[in-house]
């Protein structure tokens, strides 16, 4: 049975969201009309916002017993302690089969939560996934690529994963991803051999933004970037904390591969 504490805390941590938001607009309501909505509508959508809350597997449990949870579209579980079990409980209740983002960050998850999300039945209308500062490899990525599931997906947040030169393998390879239209791999070690095999697929035609900071690059990875009709509808190239000299800037805007591109992120100029 919930505790009242816990309880409080969920219905104090509820957003009431705008009925069908774009979801870069989503609106909070004014408090008058999104305490109407709480008491009399069974339309509301919500967001949950739940980080860094100590959440065990036994208040993951709990939440997912708590009725209002089948109408949250957003659920952030950022900095909590219920590990794979409580990624697990959640990729198979049915109550999340609204959620549209999910996010996980920083919760010491493997493997084996990535494989729990991939096969999850209920988790077919998320969009943005972020499982950034994580312990997800080769394993996990390859389920994310072949989930069915997940072929809504539009945003994929893996920073701070074990996703190295491999991980970007698998990304590039056959894979079900083929709507991600963000995908952030800062400070993952592709390394050059990464960035290569990126600019060598047809998976992101979709693309607006890829985030490749904090990877070890240098002018020979602008080199690839240049060169690669891969990335045809990119605005965002974030080439943060990189080393990327003044003339790889000036071949990147030069670049009729990359003319879309309205914003070159870079912060380290010699």
């Amino acid at each position: 049975m919930i505790s009242p504490l816990f309880e409080s805390l969920i219905r104090n941590s509820l957003t009431v969201l705008a009925e069908e938001p774009d979801d870069s607009t989503a609106m909070v309501w004014s408090e008058a009309e999104a305490n109407a909505e709480i008491e009399n509508s069974e339309n509301a959508i919500y967001k949950l916002d739940l980080v860094d809350k100590e959440v065990l597997i036994e208040e993951v449990e709990d939440l997912l017993a708590y009725d209002t949870i089948r109408k949250v579209k957003e659920l952030w579980l950022d900095k909590n302690e219920f590990g794979n079990e409580g990624v697990e409980a959640l990729a198979n209740s049915p109550q999340l089969k609204k959620l549209m983002v999910l996010s996980l960050a920083h919760n010491k998850l493997t493997n084996y939560s990535a494989q729990s999300i991939a096969a999850s039945p209920y988790l077919g209308q998320l969009q943005k996934l972020f499982l950034q500062s994580n312990r997800i490899g080769l394993e996990g990525l390859k389920a994310l690529t072949e989930s069915e599931v997940l072929s809504n997906l539009q945003l994929l947040y893996l920073n701070l994963n074990p996703v190295g030169p491999a991980g970007a393998e698998i990304l590039a390879g056959e894979s079900r991803l083929q709507n991600l239209r963000e995908l952030y791999l800062q400070k993952t070690g592709l390394g050059l051999g990464g960035v290569k095999v990126l600019c060598e697929s047809k998976n992101f035609q979709e693309l607006t933004l890829l985030s490749l900071a904090a990877n070890g690059l240098e002018d020979s990875a602008v080199d690839l970037l240049c060169c690669s009709e891969a990335f045809p509808r990119l605005i965002t190239l974030d080439l943060y904390q990189n080393r990327i000299s003044d003339r790889a800037v000036d071949q990147l805007k030069a670049s009729p591969n990359l003319k879309s591109v309205r914003a070159f992120q870079v912060d380290w100029r010699g």
